[in-house]
């Protein structure tokens, strides 16, 4: 949303980047839905102004587009501070945060299946190589996992987002998937059935239960989806301490 408010705010009104900022812009919950080719319609510009205004926002695929409007839409809720105001009592406001958090840690430790845990941090503990693969905002976690494991001379591999490049996975290798929400089984299934084919140890990690996953799986429960990846990054945390 920063980089569309950008190309709004400096765009002369009848450039085609401001055309096209604008409409994503406001129809942004239906972009992750539509082909190149609606999106030109719908902007009154070819197939090829749009891939040029998408790389000009830095991306190098439209796909890489799309999660990245996928992810920000399900940030809406999550990043939604609305019950929170500098005119009330921080501390107070502090409190009830921090107290929200540890009453869902405490949620977490009682409901999440350590023996998958366990055997998670084992597979992970053992494995060569460490391929890990996620999109949007928990992407973030794919860079903090490879320097925390860098320290323990692990060689970590972050897939590309659309999971495109020929990856050779070797029988001492891992491969992790990170899905707080679940979404990107929901939004890129060819993805996923992509990675389901390669034979590597593969895991998943999220927070959504109802998620049909065939090979490894750490459900990570939580009673407040508000603050599924301040548990999960707990958790990841936790297992990067082996």
């Amino acid at each position: 949303m920063d980089k569309l408010n950008m190309m709004i705010n400096y765009s002369d009104e009848s450039s085609t980047k401001y055309n096209i900022s604008k409409f994503i812009k406001n129809n942004i919950n239906e972009i992750p839905n539509m082909t190149i080719t609606q999106l030109a319609a719908l902007c009154y510009t070819s197939k090829g102004q749009i891939s040029k205004y998408v790389q000009s926002l830095g991306y190098e695929t439209m796909q890489d587009f799309k999660l990245d409007c996928i992810e920000y839409i399900e940030s809406i809720p999550r990043n939604n501070k609305a019950s929170y105001s500098i005119t009330k009592n921080i501390k107070a406001q502090y409190e009830s945060f921090t107290n929200d958090i540890i009453y869902s840690l405490q949620y977490t430790l009682k409901a999440i299946d350590t023996k998958l845990l366990k055997k998670l941090i084992e597979d992970l503990h053992y494995s060569n190589r460490v391929f890990i693969y996620a999109h949007g905002h928990a992407r973030t976690l794919c860079t903090y996992i490879q320097n925390e494991l860098s320290v323990k001379l692990k060689e970590v591999i972050i897939c590309d987002v659309d999971f495109m490049k020929s990856y050779h996975f070797e029988e001492m290798d891992l491969l992790l998937l990170i899905s707080v929400d679940g979404n990107t089984f929901y939004f890129e299934r060819d993805i996923v059935h992509s990675i389901l084919e390669k034979n590597v140890n593969t895991w998943l990690i999220s927070c959504n239960q109802q998620l049909k996953f065939p090979k490894n799986f750490l459900y990570v429960p939580t009673p407040n989806k508000q603050y599924s990846d301040y548990i999960l990054r707990h958790v990841i945390d936790y297992i990067l301490r082996y």
